[in-house]
């Protein structure tokens, strides 16, 4: 991931700490007590740190397989396993004398093994790491290729190990005495330095993400022992001696502690997602099993409706036409709920919607407060308005000149809960015929309302028109 200013500033913070330390390495020459065991105990922690950071690293390889990033933890395990080799080498950190090598010279050409392969690791990484390779491998090909890496590194490790203590005697000495480094000793500090920083220019230079950003802290890490070294007489045991490999441990393992907190962030990330996930399931689950219900019930009413139909029909066209436009209303509730996500619908929008279709702007008046009403009371007053609608259309108020159909309603206090009062009323100057009252439509206006939402009817068949009173307790919605 890119690095953001959080993580700017607190490897800034390192960089300023560092300078400190640089500082104090320099001008703290006072010798303190002699702690054989710190060496070892220091780099013991240096190479479990990375070695862990190589781990991470291949994992981050078989997840986006990049070539950088597998040099990159080559460098690693290189570190790791020279951090623990040196102090074998080391005099007094195990016995008094070594336990592998020259007493005088192996330490000293692990050391710089140790810190030649790391930085030329770094180096070979920031020229690889934006070549824009797209490498698509299996797990197999993936691990076959970090089983490699990890072989050949181990290889080298040995290799140099092996020159750097039982060849000790046919390469140049960099110690004249414990205390005392000879010339060769001095240029090789300076290589490391440029090495190091050579490094740190590159990596700066094409630093992207968060990796980029504490790999540089992780390389200024060991400038102020390399810097001593290369330019003061290496007096061992003192403060400054002490602090450059304290400070060592800490900034040369910060890469791992940002690996593990971002590790850690994104676990927490994808721990969320996955319960969001078994619940965007849990919900999917509901909205089927709801889905399968209504889709039933819908086919259910259908098939109510047509053999309704088709007994109070005089003719085919007629059952067509009337089955047709029963569907057709019971499409148009369903599609209002849809729009609402089945949480109710305004009453104003489904009388409107049912009168449209013979609408004008001077037959149809219709006024009443904001109700809502639920989905079971929305499909069922959309039934009776369209039977209302349709006689009054084929019979009654709208199918002459000049009538009017007039729709209000009220919503009046019951206890806790409200009741709708709702009233049809049709006018024309003229006296018209309405349907018979045993038919199918005005069966089902008398009944579907008591029997649906515990409600009452009255259907009255005036000489101007139907007249229709519906009153039933509204749910909470």
């Amino acid at each position: 991931m890119s690095a953001n200013a959080r993580q700017h500033k607190t490897a800034f913070r390192g960089f300023a700490i560092l300078v400190v330390v640089v500082a104090i390495v320099m001008l703290a020459n006072i010798q303190l007590a002699r702690v054989d065991a710190f060496i070892p105990v220091t780099q013991i922690v240096m190479c479990i740190a990375d070695l862990l950071t190589a781990a991470f690293l291949f994992a981050q390889y078989s997840v986006q397989p990049r070539r950088a990033l597998l040099v990159l933890a080559s460098g690693f395990v290189f570190s790791g396993l020279f951090a623990f080799l040196q102090t074998l080498a080391f005099p007094g950190a195990y016995v008094p004398g070594v336990l592998i090598g020259d007493e005088l010279n192996s330490s000293r050409w692990l050391f710089l093994a140790w810190h030649t392969t790391f930085p030329l690791a770094v180096i070979v990484y920031a020229l690889l790491k934006d070549a824009g390779e797209a490498a698509n491998r299996s797990g197999q090909s993936s691990r076959v290729a970090i089983g490699i890496t990890i072989a050949c590194a181990v290889a080298v490790t040995a290799g140099l190990t092996w020159a750097a203590t039982a060849g000790a005697g046919y390469l140049p000495s960099q110690y004249k005495s414990a205390t005392e480094q000879t010339v060769f000793g001095l240029v090789g500090n300076a290589y490391l330095t440029l090495l190091s920083t050579a490094a740190i220019v590159l990596v700066f230079a094409r630093r992207r993400t968060i990796l980029d950003q504490w790999l540089i802290v992780t390389l200024f890490a060991w400038l102020p022992a390399l810097v001593i070294s290369g330019l003061l007489t290496v007096v061992r045991f003192t403060v400054g001696w002490y602090m450059a490999r304290v400070y060592a441990l800490f900034a040369g393992s910060s890469l791992l502690f940002v690996l593990l907190t971002e590790t850690l962030f994104l676990y927490t990330r994808l721990a969320n997602a996955v319960v969001l996930l078994r619940r965007s399931e849990q919900r999917q689950r509901l909205l089927i099993a709801e889905l399968d219900h209504r889709v039933k019930n819908i086919l259910a009413e259908v098939a109510a409706v047509g053999a309704s139909t088709r007994e109070g029909s005089r003719s085919i066209h007629d059952f067509v036409q009337s089955l047709g436009g029963r569907i057709q209303s019971m499409a148009a509730a369903h599609t209002l709920l849809s729009k609402s996500a089945w949480q109710g619908v305004g009453l104003d929008t489904l009388v409107r919607t049912e009168l449209a279709p013979y609408a004008t702007s001077t037959n149809v008046k219709i006024s009443g407060p904001a109700v809502t009403l639920s989905s079971a009371e929305t499909q069922a007053l959309a039934r009776v308005l369209h039977e209302l609608a349709t006689n009054a259309a084929k019979h009654g108020a709208l199918s002459i000149p000049g009538g009017q159909v007039s729709v209000g309603w009220d919503r009046r206090p019951n206890g806790q809960a409200a009741t709708l009062v709702l009233e049809w009323r049709e006018v024309s100057a003229l006296q018209v015929v309405s349907e018979v009252q045993s038919s199918y439509g005005t069966n089902l206006i008398r009944s579907l309302i008591p029997h649906e939402l515990g409600g009452t009817v009255d259907l009255m068949f005036a000489v101007q028109g139907v007249i229709c009173k519906i009153e039933f307790p509204l749910e909470t919605v």
